[in-house]
Parts: structure tokens; sequence; C-alpha cells
């Protein structure tokens, strides 16, 4: 069933859907301490682009805009359904789009490592969008301190219980987390996490401080120091001037250590600055703070052709590329299958085609696509998608063949197909492929031995192939023929 599905939805994906529902998410785990317990919740924002989604008729005979929200976790027995309800925009008389925003906050298993919103037109069922996240929960750790997840505060002022409501209550402020991590020429950035100390007698020393890479040193003196005591619950409100900043990627870090500079726990929140001008700092020859220069690509990704695809679709994606990918970017996709990321997944995507076609990105992924539906068309075969099939790796790495040599009937021998090319990518040398049907594979073919250095090369394919594991007597066989008897 699980194949089915993900044949379906890149079919859809793969079809232009002017359209889909679009929305930016962010989430953030947090406790709620009770007593020497620690209980997580999920605290979600959603930014809704109005334009993407369709109008319902109310009661009363008005116009609303309604979009159906599915809060779900993910466990060791999949996934589980933590809330519906239902997102209302305002009423008209005509169909006048408005903002819809949403934050939420649901209680989740102890156990979860993934969260997923499923955003739903009610106006048309069929317009969907799903995204998901990897999340850490670390009360199985035994150390005296715990971390929440780091947010960027987009607005904040003094709270007001008539008007506003407690889920937007935060440290006495009333706080609106960004749904996005991407700055664009703003002079502060603004943000928040909690602490949870659970010994009396504790003194836990914190940094809180803005890097160019995870967990490195902080750059322009943007850090600051906490020292706290015992017991409960901490806020950490920081406000970071980054108006000299350039553009380029950032880590927010929060790092909790012992009086002994233990390092207990840490948490960091990657985020992007785009910023025209920024104001340069005078920096003493010593100073060892100054910003990397590393270069960087920038960029809001809900312009680019990344913005359209939800998390499910971008997992496919990093496995539709894995075939041609280099060792590092493979073992970057491999990270990102196994704990998804939807912000890192998309900013990973993005630079990928931009790395292959610097003017157009869109149109290196629309040429890879193209590829796609073709393996597909081709190699598809019951529960299995054609990229994911062995003939379709090599169609998507080396193009397609110069010669197809079919052999169905061969006396002792398993069905078989050797693919020929002429040359092999920058390499002027002749590649030869042997796929062949084993009883096990349900009519697909899989590569068997290869002379293409990288690709499987089995000296003992022969004995795969005859089904009395000795080679055929005399000149009839074409894989004999083909791969020179060695």
């Amino acid at each position: 069933m699980q194949k089915s599905i993900s044949i379906i939805v890149l079919f859809i994906f793969l079809s232009a859907r002017v359209s889909a529902i679009e929305g930016l998410h962010h989430a953030a785990l947090f406790y709620e301490k009770n007593e020497k317990q620690l209980i997580p919740y999920i605290e979600i924002i959603t930014e809704i682009n109005p334009k993407t989604v369709g109008f319902v008729k109310t009661k009363l005979g008005h116009w609303q805009q309604q979009v159906i929200i599915q809060i779900d976790a993910k466990a060791d027995t999949g996934w589980t359904r933590l809330k519906t309800y239902i997102l209302k925009g305002m009423e008209s008389d005509s169909m006048q789009v408005a903002p819809l925003f949403d934050l939420n906050r649901v209680y989740t298993p102890i156990k979860t490592s993934a969260c997923r919103v499923v955003l739903t037109d009610k106006s048309n069922l069929q317009n969907v969008q799903f995204w998901e996240d990897s999340i850490q929960i670390d009360i199985y750790n035994q150390t005296q301190v715990h971390l929440s997840s780091i947010q960027i505060i987009d607005k904040q002022g003094r709270f007001d219980s008539t008007i506003q409501e407690p889920v937007f209550l935060k440290n006495g402020l009333y706080q609106i987390p960004s749904s996005s991590l991407f700055l664009e020429n703003v002079k502060v950035v603004n943000c928040y996490a909690e602490s949870y100390q659970l010994q009396n007698k504790d003194t836990i020393m914190y940094q809180f401080y803005i890097s160019k890479k995870a967990f490195g040193e902080a750059i322009n003196h943007l850090i600051y120091f906490d020292t706290l005591f015992g017991e409960g619950v901490f806020a950490h409100q920081k406000t970071f001037p980054i108006h000299q900043l350039k553009s380029g990627n950032y880590f927010l870090n929060l790092i909790a250590n012992t009086k002994e500079n233990v390092v207990l726990t840490k948490q960091n929140c990657f985020f992007q600055i785009l910023n025209t001008a920024p104001i340069e700092l005078a920096i003493n020859k010593e100073d060892t703070t100054k910003e990397e220069k590393l270069p960087t690509t920038f960029l809001n990704l809900a312009t680019t052709f990344i913005a359209k695809y939800n998390t499910a679709q971008l997992k496919a994606i990093l496995k539709m590329i894995a075939p041609v990918s280099s060792a590092l970017e493979k073992a970057q996709i491999k990270q990102f299958l196994s704990e998804p990321n939807d912000t890192y997944m998309r900013y990973f995507l993005y630079n990928y085609w931009e790395q292959r076609n610097k003017t157009n990105p869109a149109q290196a992924w629309n040429e890879y696509a193209e590829k796609i539906k073709i393996v597909n068309k081709l190699y598809t075969r019951a529960g299995k998608i054609g990229y994911e099939t062995d003939m379709g790796i090599t169609y998507l790495k080396y193009g397609a063949p110069n010669e197809q040599i079919s052999v169905q009937n061969e006396t002792g021998a398993l069905p078989y197909t050797i693919w020929q090319y002429n040359t092999i990518g920058k390499r002027n040398i002749q590649g030869l492929f042997l796929f062949y049907i084993p009883p096990f594979a349900l009519n697909e073919y899989l590569l068997l031995h290869s002379n293409v250095i990288g690709d499987v090369f089995d000296p003992n394919w022969r004995a795969s192939l005859y089904t009395s594991g000795q080679s055929p007597i005399g000149d009839n066989s074409r894989a004999l023929q083909y791969f020179n008897r060695k």
C-alpha cells in the first residue's frame, strides 16, 4: 500500500497545479514541568497564502475561506493524529482574501520523532499540502537540564488578556513566532527559548549566540551569558542586532554548561539573512570573532520553484537525485531521508540545482524531472516506481543506451538484457550493463554486472545468469559475446 501511495504522489506533483494550497510552517518543542517530570508539547505556527485557498458559503450566506488543519505525530508505531480543526478566515459578501494565520499547541507522545501538518482546502478537498519536520525529545537523557527549541519571534509586545489568546503569551509578553527562517533587511532578530532545570542545587551557565556554523564560534560579539540557579523553568529572551551582518546562512545557538564548563545539552536554529546594506564594524586585527567569509546562497524559498512541494514530495525528489549525486551529496540525502527537516531539505535542493545551473536552477530541475517521467513510464513495475529500479537508475545516470539487446529464450539462461553505451559520460570508453530477471524479481530487471567503474561489478555473473551455474558452450550466448568471455 505504501509504495502505491508514493507512485500516486509522484505523478500528482510532477504535473503543474497552479491552485495548490501554500503554507509556511515552523514547529518548536517545549515542555510543561510537572514537579520532576517534563511533559512535551509542540508549538506550530502556520501562515497560509490566502490566494491559494478557495471560498465556501457560510450559513449566513457569506463567503469565507476555511482550511482543515490536521496535526500528526510519528513514533515507533507510525503516525498518530493529535488534533484536527478548521481555521476560518473573515466572512464577507465578496470573495475578499485576508491573511490566514494560526498558532497551536498540542501535547505529543514522549517517543515522538517527527510532526506533520496537513492542510486541506475545504472548498476543494483535493487541494492538500503535507509538511513534516523531525523532533528530538530528550527527556530520557539523564541530565539536570533540558532545553526547548529556539524560536525566532516575529512580533512581540504587551499582553492584553481581553483581546489576545493565551497561546501567544510567553514570558509575560505577547509573542508571535515567525513561520519563516528568512530575514530580509531587518535590524534585529528576537528569539526565545526555555530551559528546564530539575535539581534544586544546580548552577547552570548558558551561552546564547549567533555563529556561521552550528555551535561554532560567536561572530561580531553577538553572545549573551546567563547563570541560573536552582530548579525551575527559565525563559531565554534575547534580541540580537544583525544590521551589521552580511547576507548568508547563520545559526542561533543555546548551550548549557556546568560551572566546570562541561556541556550538558545544546540547541540550535538555522536561519538566513538578506541584508542589502550591512553596516561594517571596525574589527581589531586580533579579533578572532570576525565572521567567516564562506560561500553561501541566500534566498527567500517562498519565491522559488521548491516552494510548491510538500515534505513527502521533497523526500521523493531526494530519492530521485541520489543516482546522479556525489558521494557527499548522497550522504546528506541519506541523512535527510532518515531524519527529515523540511527547511534544510528545501535549501539543500535549491542549492543542489543552483550548482548545476547558476542562472536558472528551476530549469535544471525541470529537465531532470522530464527524465524522471520517462523512466517512470518505461520501467515502473508492480510495487516499484521507475526511478527506483536498476534500469531507471542507470538511465538517469547515463541516459538512453545506444543499443539494447533483449534475450528472453536463451537455453540455460535466465531472461536478460544488455545495454551498450558507445561512450560513458566524459570518459571515452564503451559502457556495458547486464540486467537479468532472477526468479524472485517478479518481472523486474536487476543489474547483475557492468564494466563501468563505480557500478555493479560481479566477476561471477555467469553463475547467477545461467541456471546450471556454468557458461554455455559455443558462441551462442549474447552475454558472452558482449562481455568477451571474461
